[in-house]
């Protein structure tokens, strides 16, 4: 992605001061309150003994904090105290990703998670965050429990069915997809929330809750779209920056377009490195012979449903098992297209797909999640065919990807349509961002790279393979700044790295940066077996 300019450049010093100034201080009407209980929020079923230390509220922020005389906006918060808290350290701002995830239920799945590392080796500095640190959730704005305060992208127009891009090119499919990612933008550009739903405001959000709680500082935890989002944050307010941690990257130094554009080549190598090279390694438990390229042929080789169903998910394209069983399906399908679903499970429970009897379980278990898949495909970009009218999540998500950053035009995206159905067969051909090419306000210009880089707190995690947010922009980001550190867990393929219980490396480099400030080297490398 193109390096991009500080987003307001041309305006005096004396200006930004008070711009900046107005922006973030609470306003007398627009201030936390506090519930006095979390009902209705995602948290229930999760550790009673956090629960009970959760305070759930409602934070009314300024529409647009640059112009707060506009009106407001409720956001969801919710904290988890410090267990101990008299010996109170600080807090813990956190964001899950999406963009359009809900942060509010991800505060506690994280507290829950910290305080069962704990009770584990070398579990010291889990057992700090737990007992001295608050932490914070907070609802993107646009979404949470004020229906007043929801985004909902909606119009007349309808949203016709389509076929798998990467697997139908022909004209009607190509003008069904031009015309679903128009319908898209427009139900959504249309809104009148939609101008102040982006990143750029979410991170002032931030910056107001900051000072309405009195945190000298904002510690920071944030996981794919919430790196994007600290960078924004650490780019507008680095001198409020905490302890930041900011785990599997979208590359803040360029645009949603390019984060949409590498995910497929990633994809193929991860089917390259964890299905038809591993597959290749142990050619008599995996059955598929012993050449990595053959393998690789075999997906190219399946019945286009199939195809589709298998690039679908990530856990399915990275594993051999479903491999496998696409393989068999696809075969079975195309001698008997007959075959119901019950007579398909009955040859897969009597099949022998590997002498290996775990592997042979794994996968007769995929090929169960295969069939259905296949069977009942997700539609174009989990829109439903119909009149437009989206969840405030997807929402959320489909706004901030188009006014955070500039699109290419239709035919930018046709074509890279037609590139990718031919060159990358399992990471296909659909595009988060596509719907931008149909957007008609203007962008933001981007991370505020200059200020961003006074920051010299962050630390970025990330795994060596990644499908949703690839090394390669990790990389790019890490890169624009000489003062962050990088944790780098080699050899494996995960999207959110942290605390996934792949490596005590990685669980103690990022516990201890949390909980004592102390930071890894320049690039610390981590596997899995550590």
């Amino acid at each position: 992605m193109v390096k991009q300019q500080a987003i307001v450049a041309s305006i005096g010093a004396a200006v930004l001061l008070v711009v900046s100034a107005c922006a973030t201080r609470p306003q007398p009407e627009q201030a936390i309150r506090w519930l006095p209980d979390c009902e209705g929020r995602p948290i229930s079923g999760l550790d009673p003994e956090v629960v009970s230390r959760t305070q759930c509220g409602i934070a009314t922020v300024p529409l647009d904090h640059l112009k707060p005389r506009l009106g407001n906006l409720k956001l969801d918060i919710t904290r988890v105290a410090a267990l101990e808290p008299q010996k109170r350290a600080g807090a813990l701002f956190t964001n899950p990703g999406g963009p359009g995830a809900d942060g509010s239920g991800f505060a506690v799945v994280l507290a829950s998670l910290w305080k069962s590392y704990a009770d584990m080796p070398d579990g010291e500095a889990y057992q700090h965050l737990t007992n001295t640190y608050d932490i914070i959730g907070i609802t993107p704005r646009g979404l949470g429990s004020a229906p007043d305060s929801q985004l909902v992208c909606q119009s007349d127009e309808i949203v016709v069915a389509q076929n798998d891009i990467a697997e139908d090119r022909s004209a009607a499919n190509i003008e069904a997809i031009r015309h679903n990612a128009g319908v898209l933008a427009r139900g959504c550009a249309s809104q009148r929330m939609a101008p102040y739903i982006n990143t750029e405001q979410t991170a002032r959000d931030m910056e107001f809750v900051r000072i309405a709680l009195k945190e000298p500082t904002l510690n920071y935890f944030g996981n794919s779209y919430g790196t994007w989002l600290g960078a924004w944050y650490a780019g507008l307010f680095p001198e409020h920056v905490g302890r930041m941690v900011l785990d599997s990257n979208t590359d803040w130094t360029s645009t949603f377009q390019n984060a949409s554009l590498i995910q497929a080549p990633e994809k193929e190598r991860i089917f390259t490195r964890f299905v038809a090279q591993r597959a290749a390694e142990n050619p008599k438990a995996y059955q598929m012979g012993n050449d990595p390229r053959a393998i690789g042929e075999i997906f190219t080789g399946l019945l286009p449903q199939v195809r589709v169903a298998l690039r679908s998910d990530s856990e399915f394209y990275s594993s051999i098992e479903y491999l496998m069983a696409a393989r068999a399906l696809s075969d079975w399908l195309r001698r008997s297209p007959e075959l119901k679903d019950v007579q398909l499970h009955k040859k897969a429970s009597a099949y022998r797909f590997s002498p290996d009897p775990d592997i042979n379980q794994q996968v007769q278990r995929a090929f169960t999640q295969l069939l259905s898949v296949t069977r009942n495909p997700a539609p174009w970009n989990d829109i439903a065919p119909g009149p437009l009218k989206l969840s405030p999540a997807v929402s959320v998500r489909s706004t901030v990807l188009c006014n955070d950053s500039p699109a290419a035009n239709d035919a930018f995206w046709t074509e890279k349509e037609n590139q990718y159905a031919a060159r990358y067969p399992v990471g296909g051909s659909f595009f988060q961002a596509r719907h931008c090419a149909g957007w008609r306000a203007k962008p933001l210009a981007g991370v505020p790279l200059g200020k961003l880089a006074q920051a010299d707190s962050i630390v970025m995690v990330q795994a060596e393979y990644d499908g949703q947010t690839p090394a390669s922009g990790a990389f790019n980001a890490f890169r624009s700044l000489p003062n962050t550190r990088l944790v780098l867990l080699k050899g494996v393929h995960q999207h959110g790295v942290s605390f996934a219980d792949l490596s005590a490396c990685v669980n103690r480099n990022v516990g201890e940066y949390l909980a004592y400030g102390r930071k890894p080297d320049r690039i610390a490398t981590c596997f899995a077996s550590d």
